[in-house]
């Protein structure tokens, strides 16, 4: 690994060969991915506007045996290891995954001797109290847009965008799965039942459209077909036509398409509903953990990385319950149309 003895420059823990990198495309400064997400920026950032580019440091030469007892001894005299909450694995301070089981961690720093706890960006209040929680706890729990998170938490109704754009996946993706589960059932049904709504409209319809194109060409003739005047004239006489036949329109024209309509606004119901209760049961869950988590332990460092391992996002769930709809929604159209 060429970063391997540098340092990133956020948590200063010198990167290894299982760390996980980020390079700054703009400087080339390295980072731990972890340090990257959590501060939204390059360290260097200030100096970008200067050229200012990344140059690795000068590594004295050592004999590899001093090298290694000399690590070997900082790090038996910290005795500080992270412990892994998924398999119980002892780590080096600093780790960024288990080299047993992999499970991810949150970098830790420890610049003074004391227990190493989370590094929050400069100007982050950690302890404000938002209804009973620590806005340091529930960063760590949402990892991901966490500052966003905390300023709708503090007020007592809000809207989110991405629950309303991309209900239900957004449920899966955030963890809220009893939720998604709700919600994926309520689209999944309100679509099956557009697909023969819309293949009634058509079939309903199809039959007056074509009886109101027999009548204008009949009253028109075929030699003014294809005028200016003519189309318009067509239009005159499609309306003509359906005033003559009021109840054929409402039958066949008017009701099935307001049955599509009623669907598709019941539709836009639930999505305005997902946006609205959205972040009142993330939040409820992030308190339900969070508590539970400091229930159980009072050690700072595994409650955050307790919190830092049940909290975040599900790509896996969030892609994978829209994939699942799609299939549904073809399969049902293919064998409902057929």
């Amino acid at each position: 690994m060429r970063y391997t003895g540098e340092s990133c420059p956020y948590c200063k823990v010198e990167f290894t060969e299982q760390d996980d990198v980020v390079v700054c495309p703009d400087c080339g400064t390295p980072h731990h991915r972890v340090c990257w997400f959590a501060h939204g920026e390059c360290a260097a950032a200030d100096k970008h506007g200067e050229g200012y580019v990344w140059q690795k440091s000068a590594e004295p030469e050592q004999p590899q045996e001093t090298k290694a007892e000399e690590k070997t001894h900082t790090h038996n005299e910290s005795n500080l290891d992270i412990i892994c909450p998924d398999c119980g694995e002892s780590c080096p301070n600093g780790s960024l995954r288990c080299p047993k089981c992999g499970a991810m961690f949150i970098t830790f720093v420890n610049p003074t001797g004391a227990p190493p706890v989370a590094q929050f960006k400069p100007g982050f209040d950690s302890d404000e109290n938002i209804k009973g929680l620590k806005s340091g706890d529930i960063a760590l729990f949402c990892r991901t847009a966490g500052a966003s998170y905390i300023k709708k938490f503090r007020k007592k109704c809000s809207w989110n965008w991405a629950a309303f754009l991309f209900s239900p996946y957004w449920f899966f993706y955030r963890k809220l799965y009893k939720a998604g589960a709700l919600f994926f059932a309520a689209f999944i049904s309100l679509n099956l039942l557009l697909i023969p709504a819309n293949s009634f409209v058509n079939n309903r319809s199809s039959a007056f459209v074509a009886d109101c194109e027999k009548y204008a060409t009949e009253q028109l003739g075929e030699s003014e077909q294809s005028s200016t005047e003519s189309y318009l004239a067509k239009t005159e006489l499609y309306g003509e036509f359906a005033m003559n036949n009021r109840t054929r329109f409402v039958n066949e024209m008017l009701k099935p398409m307001l049955l599509v309509y009623g669907l598709m606004f019941l539709m836009l119901v639930l999505k305005v509903a997902a946006a609205l209760v959205a972040d009142r049961l993330y939040f409820k869950k992030a308190c339900a953990e969070i508590r539970r988590v400091r229930s159980i332990s009072s050690d700072e460092r595994t409650v955050q990385l307790e919190l830092f391992r049940k909290g975040g996002t599900n790509i896996f769930f969030g892609t994978g319950s829209y994939l699942i709809s799609d299939l549904l929604i073809l399969a049902a159209s293919n064998f409902m149309t057929r």
